[in-house]
């Protein structure tokens, strides 16, 4: 995209603002269509304007100006090749008749595109002309935008002073209008003035209304709001502790006191060898000895 197009598209931004919207509208004059029979006029507007959104147009008084022009024996190609071009172009009536009320390119144009003449554009149209005289004349009507073709190549001027300077009226106002806005009442508290007022001017009967009005209020019961405590956590997705969990397993059955009694009372058994042949019987005789010797001891302790 070049620079001169990003100026265009800026530019029709700005006209935007004031009321455009696309399509946008072109009205043409004959002497443009004159000039570009060997061009694709349309696709030069789009590119200009960079949008194809487009509804070329042209009054009839400019299609019986190029009439005039090919009038008498030599007709010239480039004159029926102009007409041949104009007839696709969407026709304007502008209601001035040839018979009646004649009027040249000049006029028509001027009572189309400011038609109450106050100095206002307002259709939005956007001219084509090559009439230098014309264009300046539509520079004070607000807001237009003008274009017109130099060497093949379609040209749209800058917005002229006026309409700069309404649109910066119209967007200081918009600014202002944003800071200093009025809070907009309340319904309640405009519908309570209005019972004040209609209070005052019963000369006291309101007030015996609003008593009323208060003590069935009050009869009325209100209703309790549902108290919300604190949100827990779900128990299924928490994780548990070790502590709990050691906590939870089934502990151990403790041994009886009988059994540690039993365990303590009962005396370690002794192993003994048994002696073999003479030291077996001599161990014997030695024990048979020492069981009648503690019998002797005990019987004397009886």
């Amino acid at each position: 995209m070049g620079k001169r197009t990003k100026q265009y598209k800026r530019l029709m931004r700005s006209f935007e603002q004031l009321g455009f919207r696309q399509p946008y509208q072109l009205l043409l004059t004959s002497d443009v269509i004159l000039d570009t029979t060997k061009l694709d006029l349309v696709y030069l507007f789009e590119k200009t304007l960079s949008t194809k959104n487009l509804k070329p147009m042209i009054t009839q008084c400019c299609i019986r100006a190029l009439y005039a022009k090919n009038a008498g024996p030599n007709r010239d190609p480039t004159v029926v090749a102009a007409i041949e071009r104009a007839k696709t172009f969407e026709r304007r009536r502008c209601g001035h008749l040839m018979d009646e009320d004649p009027q040249t390119e000049y006029e028509c144009m001027m009572s189309v595109v400011d038609p109450k003449k106050k100095g206002e554009n307002k259709f939005r149209y956007v001219v084509v002309t090559q009439d230098d005289n014309l264009r300046a004349r539509l520079r004070s009507v607000v807001p237009t935008p003008l274009m017109y073709v130099k060497r093949s190549v379609v040209i749209l001027e800058p917005m002229a002073s006026s309409s700069a300077q309404v649109r910066e009226r119209e967007e200081r106002a918009k600014f202002l209008e944003g800071i200093v806005r009025r809070t907009p009442k309340r319904k309640r508290e405009e519908d309570e003035s209005d019972h004040d007022k209609s209070g005052k001017e019963d000369g006291g009967g309101g007030s015996d209304r609003e008593d009323a009005g208060q003590a069935g209020e009050e009869d009325k019961p209100k209703k309790k709001k549902k108290a919300y405590g604190k949100k827990q956590p779900n128990p299924l997705a928490v994780k548990k502790n070790k502590t709990t969990a050691a906590a939870d397993q089934k502990p151990r059955r403790p041994a009886g006191p009988t059994a540690e009694a039993s365990t303590e009372t009962k005396a370690k058994r002794k192993r003994r060898k048994k002696a073999s042949g003479a030291e077996s019987g001599e161990g014997g005789a030695a024990e048979q000895a020492g069981g009648e010797e503690t019998a002797a001891v005990d019987a004397a302790e009886d």
